[in-house]
């Protein structure tokens, strides 16, 4: 059998939901295989053995997670000749989100010949302009989500190319309404995470739970190292609900992800 590997970066559940679902529809096809990242295994072992790489992730701006730019850029050159298929999700639009990263892993000479974007739920929980829900708030969402990688699986398996969001225009559009934007103002926002000292209980799980150890115990806090990836996994996992980082007010409804 085949074998797919699919790298996911995934903050809060919405990206990891796709791709388990979309592997579980890839399944008598491919053999396949979900790492995480930040990853810690033999990246150039597993891209070797794979007949279909898969690099799925949310998007921030238009623009992909600090993560999977490094992970793909550290592991470029064992890339090439490589089929890709990315998956990229969203809460409106991004217009070329996944094209972004297939754009790198094309000039390290991989084939992308699959691209999808996926609307999913809103987990900007502590910005009041974006409602959160969850339960059977968002099963209309998701189900959408689930018709649309049951389209894409088809497509992976029977070899017909899917590039969403790979044409000049998306290219344009997404760059001029949004990642210009969140570009100038990327690095700044890796340093606005803060923790409300009168909340926080020093409970350590968003220490544990960070994906990229931007968060540390000191003597009475919890400290930022000011390396966030903007995930928005602890400012929804809070049980205090201490923690914001876009918005300026902490959340009063946390996102509980999709399941």
């Amino acid at each position: 059998m085949k074998k797919l590997t699919a790298f996911c970066f995934s903050g809060t559940g919405n990206t990891r939901y796709i791709v388990e679902y979309l592997c579980g529809k890839l399944s008598g096809e491919y053999d396949c295989e979900i790492c995480s990242l930040p990853f810690h295994g033999d990246a150039g072992r597993a891209i070797a053995a794979s007949d279909v790489l898969l690099f799925a992730f949310p998007i921030y701006g238009s623009e992909p997670p600090i993560p999977m730019r490094q992970f793909v850029h550290v592991c470029g050159e064992r890339l090439r000749g490589k089929k890709v298929a990315i998956v990229e999700t969203q809460y409106f639009y991004s217009c070329d989100g996944a094209a972004g990263i297939g754009r790198t892993v094309r000039k390290y000479g991989g084939k992308v010949l699959w691209a999808e974007m996926f609307n999913m739920p809103n987990n900007l929980s502590d910005c009041k302009a974006f409602p959160i829900k969850n339960g059977e708030e968002i099963a209309p969402v998701l189900e959408k989500a689930r018709r649309r990688a049951d389209r894409f699986a088809a497509k992976i398996v029977g070899g017909k190319m899917c590039l969403r969001g790979f044409s000049p225009v998306s290219h344009a559009l997404g760059y001029c309404s949004q990642r210009m934007f969140w570009r100038k103002g990327e690095a700044a926002k890796r340093s606005r995470l803060k923790i409300d000292k009168t909340r926080c209980v020093r409970c350590g799980l968003c220490v544990r739970q960070c994906p990229v150890n931007n968060l540390r115990r000191a003597d009475d806090a919890i400290q930022p190292l000011g390396r966030c990836v903007l995930c928005y996994r602890c400012v929804n996992l809070c049980p205090k609900q201490a923690i914001t980082l876009i918005g300026s007010a902490p959340p009063t409804v946390q996102y509980r992800g999709p399941k």
